[in-house]
């Protein structure tokens, strides 16, 4: 009986896997190429595993029922690994790369949005020239914080190649540039407009600059950084608050342009044709035309390429009296891709996109019927299928690339899809009529607006859940869960899987909110002794000193380092103070990030005659929330719980003119028999003049630089750990050999260094110390 059912079993599955042959074999064969396209980001060159494969699939191919497509997908799983390795090589190339570090005037032509911080402006750009050697290449421009240039600009300018951050600091910069073909940083400087762009570029350029143009005329702050976030995937105006609501609540899809945006532009299109009586031919193609224009005037997006692909060919077909088959625009969509971009498959973007594309096509068409026992409208029936969905499919995806799942992502996607068909068609409509009806294109953007408004009330109520977001362990519980309920509803029969999905969501939501109360958000532990943490910031000093009573944040990076989502992901969301050492970049660039994202009691300043961009950014961020800005000074000192923190520097506020190291804030931090000296940049000729005394932990001052007075001062602190806060392959050649040799020659002494180490937390109960890095 048992092997009667295995046989009948396995008929089944052949004939099932004949009818998918026998119907979507063009499908087939381009995915058999996808997947060469995919493999040649790991085999370069390929030629052994194309052989590997060739002769296993010759072999399985004799025993095939149609021996010719078997062989034509191998033929083309090899093509694709042949010219994935092609253009993998191509796309490595780099002729900037061999030339990190010179100076020349070079021409570069913006070719995307530009990101502005306070700091800096970073944007996309091609390289056309480099001192006399005129080439092509693709580089990350990185401008002094002045007005950013339009996309589609020519430049003229002074440019030094740098290399990309490494996963130093908690984010890979130089693997995030690497799979889009950029290799160096380019940062320049005496910008200079001599032109603009021509061709296709220039078209998208003035596609998008007109977009751009008309929902600023109907909307203003969030509703515009919201309408340009979703109209246009540009994301760079909204605020890091309003980004991780959307994020906690599932709704960050919505702020890349996706297939939802062409299919809802491409059936309005169609509609006002029949309605206006032009016919659907002429209609379709119209809307192949405003499709492809569309997907210029956003740019090149996994989401966005699958989606005009498939537009098109959607409206091919019915124009050429073809029958519509989706899998094979989704295959063809990734094609397109990966054949520009093999790398692409890397990308969570490319995977949620076709994951979540490919869980509609298979579970919509056999769940979206509404239950005959369930009054629910046939549409809302359809949005919660597909949000589930795509909620299941792309959690494990999710959760591999960021560590957590958001788990409301259904209810506040009910809740916010709705807006989505009016959003997009009012903004691309006064984007239409702007030209002739500037009044009337205004209002349908100020409509639009209040769309993007909904949306975003939505991200800021689910976000504030309990648990909105599940971070990993309990996220892989969650995955594994998921994966084993969609395993027990496979075995069930077909007539009763309905019944049990729908069983199980109701239970799942009933224990989801049970469990509410027992799965907060990550939460900060507090310390039972004292616990410093020196964050990994790469080229700059953050510090957190924490012990029951008080969190103090002892300068707080780099911008880049986002040191206030270091301590988020920490699970804190609240400091007793911080404080700015001395004004410079790599000291306090993060603190405005800083104070408007936690809440911070106090801002402890020496107020130096000294001042930057950072400073200021700060102290308005300060005056935004109403954070208290105490002055400090030598012999301050502040009880915290039970850390007592002690000013040893400055004594005044030295010179406007004068070095700001030589001002820098030193902090004694004292808990029971640990004591712990934080230096700041403050080097051996300022720290000579103070007394000191022993001390456990000692920060080593300015990121390890050369410091011949540092010998003498090691002998007289005798420290136990001393960490060093520099950034991997720094451009300092911190820290310099001399300092590591005077450590190294200090007995019993612990050297630990962010480069090297990652994060580093040093804890001590008042007198034993514990220390460990997470790298």
């Amino acid at each position: 009986m048992i092997r009667a059912a295995l046989g009948a079993r396995l008929r089944a599955c052949a004939e099932a896997g004949a009818r998918i042959v026998e119907r979507d074999w063009p499908a087939l064969l381009v995915g058999a190429i996808c997947i060469g396209l995919a493999a040649s980001v790991w085999v370069r060159p390929p030629w052994l595993l194309v052989a590997g494969v060739t002769c296993v699939a010759l072999v399985a191919a004799l025993a095939a029922s149609d021996t010719r497509l078997a062989l034509a997908g191998v033929a083309l799983l090899a093509a694709g690994l042949w010219w994935g390795a092609l253009r993998g090589d191509a796309l490595d190339r780099s002729y900037l790369a061999e030339r990190i570090g010179e100076t020349a005037s070079a021409q570069v032509v913006v070719t995307g949005p530009a990101r502005t911080t306070p700091f800096a402006i970073r944007v996309p750009a091609e390289i056309r020239r480099f001192g006399t050697t005129r080439f092509r290449e693709r580089v990350l421009l990185e401008l002094p914080p002045e007005r950013a240039p339009p996309q589609g600009t020519v430049l003229e300018l002074r440019a030094r190649p740098v290399a990309p951050r490494g996963p130093g600091t908690g984010f890979d910069e130089r693997g995030w540039l690497a799979r889009r073909g950029v290799h160096v940083v380019l940062r320049g400087e005496g910008m200079r407009i001599v032109g603009r762009r021509g061709g296709i570029g220039g078209v998208a350029d003035r596609l998008r600059a007109h977009v751009e143009s008309t929902l600023a005329r109907g909307t203003t702050g969030e509703r515009r950084a919201l309408l340009a976030g979703i109209v246009l995937g540009e994301d760079a105006g909204i605020d890091e608050a309003q980004r991780d609501a959307f994020e906690a609540s599932g709704l960050m899809h919505l702020l890349a342009v996706s297939g939802q945006n062409m299919a809802i532009t491409a059936i309005g299109v169609v509609t006002i044709a029949r309605v206006v009586g032009i016919g659907r031919l002429v209609g379709e193609g119209v809307a192949i035309l405003v499709v492809l224009s569309y997907a210029l005037a956003v740019g090149w997006q996994p989401s966005v390429v699958r989606a005009a692909v498939a537009g098109v060919l959607a409206s091919l077909a019915w124009i050429v009296a073809r029958p519509r088959d989706r899998w094979h625009a989704l295959a063809v969509g990734a094609l397109v891709l990966l054949c520009w971009m093999p790398a692409s498959a890397l990308e969570p973007g490319f995977q949620l996109s076709f994951a979540a594309v490919a869980a509609i096509f298979v579970v919509l068409p056999r769940v979206g019927g509404v239950p005959d026992a369930y009054p629910v409208p046939r549409g809302l029936w359809d949005v919660i299928v597909v949000a589930v969905a795509c909620g299941v499919v792309t959690a494990p995806i999710v959760w591999l690339h960021f560590g957590a799942i958001a788990l409301w992502t259904v209810p506040a996607n009910v809740a916010a899809e709705p807006a989505m068909p009016p959003l997009i068609g009012l903004s691309l409509a006064a984007a239409v009529i702007e030209p002739v009806l500037p009044g009337a294109a205004a209002a349908l953007a100020w409509l639009a607006g209040w769309c993007a408004a909904w949306i975003a009330f939505v991200a800021d109520v689910v976000s504030a859940w309990p648990s909105a977001q599940l971070h990993t362990p309990v996220a892989l519980a969650a995955v594994l869960t998921i994966a084993a309920t969609v395993w027990f509803l496979r075995r069930l029969p077909r007539y009763r899987r309905r019944g049990a999905a729908l069983g199980v969501v109701s239970v799942a939501l009933a224990l989801a909110a049970a469990a509410c109360a027992f799965q907060p958000a990550p939460a900060w532990v507090p310390p039972s002794g004292l616990r410093l943490t020196v964050l990994d910031v790469g080229q700059g000093d953050a510090i957190l000193v924490e012990a029951p009573g008080a969190a103090v944040l002892v300068d707080q990076g780099p911008p880049e380092a986002d040191v206030a989502g270091q301590l988020r992901r920490l699970g804190l969301r609240s400091l007793t103070a911080i404080v700015l050492t001395h004004p410079q970049r790599d000291h306090i660039g993060g603190a405005a990030n800083v104070i408007r994202r936690l809440r911070v009691a106090t801002i402890l300043d020496p107020e130096l005659a000294v001042r930057g961009r950072e400073y200021d950014d700060a102290l308005a961020a300060a005056r935004e929330r109403g954070v208290p800005v105490v002055e400090v000074r030598a012999g301050d000192t502040f009880r915290l719980g039970r850390l007592h923190l002690e000013v040893l520097w400055p004594d005044d506020a030295g010179l406007p003119g004068e070095d700001p190291n030589l001002n820098a804030t030193v902090i004694h931090a004292h808990f029971g028999e640990t004591d712990a000296l934080l230096t700041a940049d403050a080097e051996s000729d300022v720290t000579r003049r103070l007394s000191l005394g022993p001390v456990e932990i000692l920060k080593v001052a300015h990121h390890g630089s050369e410091d011949p007075g540092l010998p003498d001062l090691l002998r007289g602190l005798r420290p136990r750990v001393a960490a060093i806060s520099v950034g991997e392959g720094n451009d300092y050649d911190h820290p310099r050999p001399g300092t590591i040799a005077a450590l190294d020659a200090v007995p019993g002494l612990t050297t630990v260094r962010t480069d090297l180490d990652g994060r580093i937390v040093i804890e001590s109960d008042g007198r034993a110390i514990m220390l460990r890095s997470e790298r």
